[in-house]
Parts: structure tokens; C-alpha cells; sequence
């Protein structure tokens, strides 16, 4: 009886690990959308702290709520003090049209989704999709390869609060001359930049944070779990301490929003931490103010965050959703090892679930296009070698053998035509389910998109939500896949 008896109070107030084990159990790491993926191998032992961007990664945010708000009041700056109509925002395109990985050009004020190369694959100006035609008087072979996130002719999407800058530019275009293209960026940035910097967007945020937020109710157990395995943990945000300290209880999914217990989760806070700015060697002298709390720090750069923690280099792993501000730069100029939060990819595994064997079907529709293409060029070259033979003496053999040559060549031809148009079937089938407008963030045909490239040369791992963290045990191998090239893949 004694011992049903305390499994009924444990039952009732379990301990903070109940709920991952149990989570676990019931959601082992076999479910793709809670797996984190590896491109470079990394020996979870050897790391000794954990460190977290605020926004987008700790912080679920709902896009559709949040994209609204900043929306809005960008809307009324550029009604208010451009003088635009009003009527001029009713032609905002859909949500779904604005992602990451989507490259701007403000000189032709168009909006461009480039392979792993920066060619460019698919092209709107506004509502109206560039034809083939279009896109090649544009950018013919041109490789567009931006090379920052501001200035220049082209300007990366790689922000889940570039969403709204997307939509708004995308809706405006058509009704700018040439000459207004490049301006109206920089307008619809200045008052982007306004609304997060005066605190209007943020003041909305925390009146009422249930409605833009979208709770992970295993973050807190994370933070808890990483603590009781020996690391460290940390959190580095460009946010404000108002800000920060004001949402991260909702966040956790605790209901009172004021105190500082929640400071117990972390051994370092680091707001305004002005990233990428914080990666950079220039900065590296700097050191923090100190903030509201021992643990808090303004600012400052990483060799101060590294004294304070005492781990350094590839001890620490950064978790971040910002591919350039969190990935990047710090992986340019530090040994870090890094995780890259990506929501799309959870999306991205629904719809391929939803499609089974469409993946599995391309890749051998594509391995036989290869093997096909190789028949036709040999079929091709017989013929070529048989009619440079002169022997009148064998005039009937060498007609029989170039009409056997030339029959295999047009039957070879036949069944490459057809598997060019099973691929392309399966290809758009799967592009146009992931998304209408771009199809797969990660992927352009049979390469990587120019964001996918990014993914696998910086994210030294990847995962839908860091909370998928909770499912890996402390001594994990997280091992990445081999590489081949394909002249090895072809002795498989």
C-alpha cells in the first residue's frame, strides 16, 4: 500500500524528467521530425556548454499572428509618412510566398529562388512568375551569389522576420517604376527596423504573448535536462532585457511572468548582444555591461563569454534559426560547433509522409535517366565510328550493324524521354505540395538550393526544434552520412 501510495502523489507531481521520458518513449528519435541530422560529426560528451538564440529557436513564435502585427504597423508608417493609397497594400501576396532561402534583387525588383550555383531557377515580380524567356533575358548564366544580408544588388531572405519585408515589397513592385525599386526596399526596411527598434511591435507582444506564441512544453524540461548531464547552458539574444525577461516565462509555459527564478536555468544571459557583430574579430576585445542580475550580461563578445562559462572553441554547441547572424559568422570566426532550428523542415517531412515512396521513385527515376543518357551516347558514338569506316567489299554487314546501332540508339531515346518525364511528373508533384510558389527550401531539381549549400557548410547539425535535444542521450555520436563523389558512386 506504502508503495502505490507514493506512485500516486509521484503520478500526480512527477518530476521535471517524467515528461521526457516519456516523451521519448513514446516519440523515439526514429520519427524524422524529431531527429537532429549531421553534417559534421560531433561527440555530444565533449561538449560542455549549450547555448540558445531567443527568437525563433527557445521562443516558438506563430508566424502566421506575428507576420500580421509586423505587417500592420509597417503598413501604417508607409501610408502615414510615404503618403502610399492604402489601397496599394490590398495586393499583398499570400503568406506561403515569403520563406527563407529566397533571394532579392532590388535592382529589377524581383524575387528569386537560385540553385546551390546562384542560378536561377524560379522568378516573380510581384504576382506575375517570370517565363523561361524572362528569366534568361535577365540573368542568362549569371550565377546570383549574394554575398551579405544588406547592400549590393542582392539581399538574402535568411530570417523568419524577413517574412513580412517579402510579402510587403512583393505587393508593392508592380506599382513602382524602375528607377523606385531599390527605394522601396530601403523604405520598407527603415520602418521595419522602426517597429522593432521603438517598441511598438514588442509592446504588443508581451501585452498579450499567448497569442504570438506557440508553446513547446518540453523547453523548460530541456534546459533542466542539459543541466542534470553536466552542461552548461547559456542564452545569447540580440533582444533587449525588457523584452526577454518579459516572454521568457510565457515561453517556458509558466504562468506567472514576473521574478527571476527562471534565471536557475541558465549559468550565463546575454542580451543585446548585437550579433552578427558578436562573431567578428573586430569585436573580440570587448567585453559586457554588466545587466540587472549577476548572471546578465549587455553585450560584449565571445572570449568574455567563454572566460565567464570556462569552455571554449568546439566545447560549445550554439543553437540559432538565423543561418547568417547564428551560423555563419560564428562559424567563420570561431570553433563553435553549431545546430540550426529549422520549422520548414518538420513542414517539409509532413508532406513527404504524406507522398510515400515519391522521394525513393525520383531518386531511381533519376538513376535511370543516367544510365539511359549513357546507352544513347554509346548507341551515338557506334554510329559515328561505323560511318567513318569505307569497305565496299562488306557494304551489306556494315548496313546491317549501322541499322542495329541506329534501332537501339531511337529505342535508348525513347526510354530516356520517358524517364525525363516520370522525373519531372514526380519532381513537380512533390515541389508544388511543399510549397506553390518555391517547392522545397532545401532543394532545386536534382541540386541543393543556394540555401541548402548553406545548411550543409555551416549547420554542423540540423533539427525542426531544439527541444528535439531532450531525446539524445549524453555520450551520443552524432555522426554525419559518408560522402561520395561520383565516380565512387558508381562502382556501387
Amino acid at each position: 500500500m506504502v508503495g502505490k501510495g507514493r506512485e500516486t502523489r509521484d503520478q500526480e507531481n512527477p518530476p521535471w524528467w517524467y515528461d521526457v521520458i516519456t516523451t521519448a518513449m513514446r516519440t523515439p528519435v526514429l520519427d524524422q521530425q524529431r531527429t537532429i541530422y549531421t553534417n559534421r560529426t560531433l561527440r555530444y560528451e565533449r561538449i560542455g556548454a549549450v547555448g540558445f538564440d531567443f527568437d525563433h529557436t527557445l521562443a516558438v513564435y506563430n508566424t502566421k499572428a506575428l507576420d500580421e502585427l509586423a505587417m500592420g504597423l509597417v503598413t501604417e508608417h508607409l501610408v502615414k509618412e510615404e503618403k502610399m493609397p492604402a489601397a496599394w497594400f490590398d495586393d499583398i501576396p499570400d503568406p506561403s510566398f515569403a520563406r527563407k532561402g529566397l533571394i532579392l534583387d532590388v535592382e529589377l525588383g524581383n524575387i528569386l529562388k537560385t540553385d546551390r550555383y546562384g542560378h536561377v531557377l524560379h522568378a516573380y515580380h510581384g504576382s506575375h512568375k517570370l517565363t523561361v524567356s524572362e528569366k534568361r533575358r535577365s540573368y542568362g548564366e549569371l550565377d546570383v551569389i549574394p554575398h551579405g544580408t544588406s547592400g549590393g544588388r542582392y539581399l538574402q531572405v535568411d530570417h523568419a522576420f524577413s517574412k513580412p519585408e517579402i510579402l510587403l515589397y512583393s505587393g508593392l513592385i508592380e506599382k513602382m517604376k524602375s528607377e523606385e525599386r531599390r527605394g522601396l526596399w530601403r523604405r520598407i526596411r527603415k520602418y521595419t527596423d522602426l517597429v522593432h527598434r521603438d517598441g511598438s511591435l514588442k509592446s504588443v507582444i508581451t501585452a498579450d504573448p499567448g497569442k504570438f506564441l506557440e508553446i513547446d512544453p518540453l523547453t523548460e524540461q530541456l534546459l533542466l535536462h542539459l543541466r542534470s548531464i553536466g552542461k552548461k547552458t547559456f542564452l545569447l539574444t540580440n533582444s533587449e532585457w525588457e523584452y526577454t525577461s518579459k516572454m521568457i516565462k510565457p515561453v517556458l509555459g509558466r504562468p506567472d511572468s514576473s521574478g527571476l527564478d527562471w534565471l536557475d536555468l541558465f549559468d550565463l544571459v546575454v542580451v543585446e548582444a548585437r550579433k552578427p557583430t558578436y562573431f567578428s574579430p573586430n569585436g573580440m576585445s570587448s567585453e559586457g555591461k554588466q545587466g540587472p542580475h549577476e548572471k546578465v550580461i549587455r553585450g560584449g563578445a565571445i572570449p568574455d563569454l567563454e572566460k565567464r562559462l570556462e569552455v571554449a572553441g568546439p566545447q560549445v554547441l550554439y543553437v540559432g534559426d538565423h543561418i547568417y547572424s547564428d551560423l555563419i559568422s560564428s562559424k567563420r570566426h570561431t570553433y563553435w560547433r553549431t545546430m540550426l532550428v529549422l520549422p520548414e523542415l518538420e513542414e517539409e517531412l509532413l508532406v513527404q509522409s504524406a507522398l510515400p515512396g515519391t522521394v525513393s521513385q525520383l531518386k531511381q527515376t533519376d538513376d535511370r535517366r543516367t544510365t539511359t543518357e549513357r546507352e544513347v551516347t554509346h548507341w551515338k558514338t557506334m554510329e559515328r565510328s561505323l560511318q567513318g569506316i569505307e569497305a565496299p567489299e562488306n557494304r551489306a554487314l556494315l548496313r546491317r550493324l549501322r541499322g542495329e546501332c541506329a534501332e537501339n540508339r531511337k529505342k535508348a531515346v525513347m526510354t530516356l524521354k520517358e524517364h525525363i518525364r516520370q522525373r519531372e511528373s514526380l519532381r513537380a508533384r512533390l515541389s508544388k505540395a511543399t510549397n506553390i510558389y518555391w517547392g522545397s527550401l532545401f532543394r532545386a531539381g536534382s541540386e541543393l538550393t543556394y540555401y541548402g549549400r548553406q545548411l550543409e557548410d555551416y549547420a554542423c547539425t540540423y533539427t525542426s526544434r531544439a527541444t528535439n535535444l531532450c531525446f539524445y542521450p549524453p555520450k551520443h555520436y552524432f555522426r554525419s552520412a559518408m560522402d561520395y563523389l561520383p565516380h565512387e558512386l558508381e562502382s556501387m
